[in-house]
């Protein structure tokens, strides 16, 4: 059996792209397609996974490659069975050339693999839906058994975590002249002389629609890169402790479907005067767009001008698996305000370990989520665009968040912790149920076991 997939160190490197996930995804699989059959890792299938696939032909197996990309970087082989996993979080499927690329249409690679695996049946349904004709299975993303053993939350708790943070309330920073850091440099940028250069030069001799589309796509680039014309200044801390009430959120802030603005502001207008409070923002970015992404969410929270109590912090490294078991010890809840979900894997893990979700339900967390396990906010769908999509054509849906439900819940998910100790731990208990149930390793074994058994018994129909 050979599955490609992406090496650890290209993983890293790709932390908040839009395919970074499937090597966790990956590794959160590895020990039961072991258990499975013997598992050979090409982290290059374009160039290796042929010689592999004819290695373990004349080792006598009967190879089967399992691919752990996203559908456009799918490498189709003929020299075996093709088995494609995906975590997809919209409603439809894209069945056209986007951008005039055939391989972006995923209905026509989905047809060419001889069974699709999905983390949810949300995607398992988009595929039957849009016409898949081969076999597709639902098969959750495994929680690693370490999660179940995370000891309960307790009011009283403290927790040290060893890390590089950004937190507020902090007195800002000035730099050794004593000024403000500066926003602009004192001469023109080199943007603002190429900016006079085509205006003066060049603009007058294009084609109107030409020159329109040109602007056009200078005022997106100047708005997407307005981040790097401005700069704050936070100091940063080695340790983060965490006590009081202390929600958690995994977040790419260049990702739209995240929302976090919705999810800052809410926090801070729903608790901004306790100071047992605080929000863990742990940045999924690889490590060079931290500093671009701990600015974007500075600069965002400085632009709501809000006074507070209640603490921020912004975690921009990566951390170890035991730092993040760490940091979900000392959380009390986990909160997601995106606009559509794969799978969550964050989400479940923290679930796992007893710590309740405030969280949407829709897409591939209806799977798993209800206000038994936790606070759900209210959504509603919207247009949007396939991620992959360069025009960003609103051509599916995703789920917009209603900001009152959401300042709501986080009040209510407070009041809990803090005088409701029995409520809080039959939602933890829950929480932790739920998740061995639908997404412990045993549970998720035979349902793998069986979506791969089935391709190796109808070999003889291909």
């Amino acid at each position: 059996m050979v599955s490609s997939v992406s090496n650890e160190a290209d993983s890293y490197h790709k932390i908040g792209q839009q395919d970074y996930s499937y090597y966790f995804i990956y590794r959160a699989f590895a020990p039961l397609l072991q258990r499975w059959g013997q598992t050979t890792e090409v982290s290059r299938p374009e160039s290796r996974l042929d010689y592999a696939l004819w290695r373990a032909r004349q080792q006598g197996l009967e190879p089967v490659h399992i691919s752990f990309v996203p559908l456009h970087n799918l490498y189709l082989t003929s020299r075996a069975r093709n088995v494609a996993f995906t975590s997809w979080g919209l409603p439809d499927i894209p069945d056209q050339d986007v951008a005039n690329n055939p391989r972006n249409n995923w209905m026509r690679i989905a047809n060419h693999v001889s069974l699709m695996l999905t983390a949810s049946t949300f995607a398992r349904n988009a595929f039957i839906r849009a016409g898949l004709k081969n076999p597709v299975h639902a098969v959750p993303v495994p929680v690693r058994p370490e999660y179940f053993a995370v000891s309960d939350w307790a009011r009283c708790q403290q927790v040290i975590l060893e890390c590089p943070v950004y937190s507020i309330p902090q007195p800002q920073i000035e730099n050794p002249s004593g000024e403000k850091w500066s926003t602009r440099s004192r001469g023109p940028s080199v943007q603002e002389q190429a900016k006079h250069f085509y205006g003066a030069y060049v603009k007058s001799h294009l084609p109107r629609r030409v020159a329109q589309w040109l602007t056009s796509a200078a005022r997106a680039s100047a708005m997407q890169n307005a981040d790097d014309e401005k700069r704050v200044s936070y100091s940063v801390s080695s340790s983060l402790p965490l006590s009081g009430v202390v929600y958690t959120a995994f977040v790419n802030p260049f990702d739209p479907t995240m929302n976090w603005e919705d999810m800052l502001s809410a926090y801070l207008l729903a608790l901004r005067d306790r100071e047992d409070a605080t929000l863990v923002i742990k940045l999924v970015v690889s490590s060079d767009d931290a500093a671009k992404g701990v600015n974007r969410v500075f600069l965002y929270y400085e632009s709501l001008g809000l006074r507070h109590r209640c603490k921020l912090a912004v975690i921009p490294g990566h951390l170890s698996d035991a730092q993040t078991a760490e940091l979900t010890r000392g959380s009390t809840y986990y909160l997601n305000t995106s606009r559509a979900e794969g799978a969550c894997l964050p989400l479940q893990e923290f679930l796992a370990a007893g710590r309740p979700a405030i969280s949407p339900n829709h897409t591939a967390m209806a799977d798993y989520l209800d206000d038994q396990l936790g606070f759900i906010i209210v959504s509603h769908p919207e247009p949007a665009q396939w991620p992959h999509d360069p025009e960003r054509h609103c051509v599916s849906r995703w789920h917009r968040l209603v900001w009152q439900s959401l300042y709501d819940q986080i009040q209510a998910g407070y009041e809990v912790a803090r005088k409701d100790t029995q409520g809080y731990q039959a939602l933890a208990s829950h929480a932790r149920n739920k998740m061995s149930n639908f997404a412990s390793v045993e549970r998720v074994w035979p349902l793998l076991s069986a979506a791969l058994d089935s391709i190796i018994e109808s070999r003889g129909k291909h």
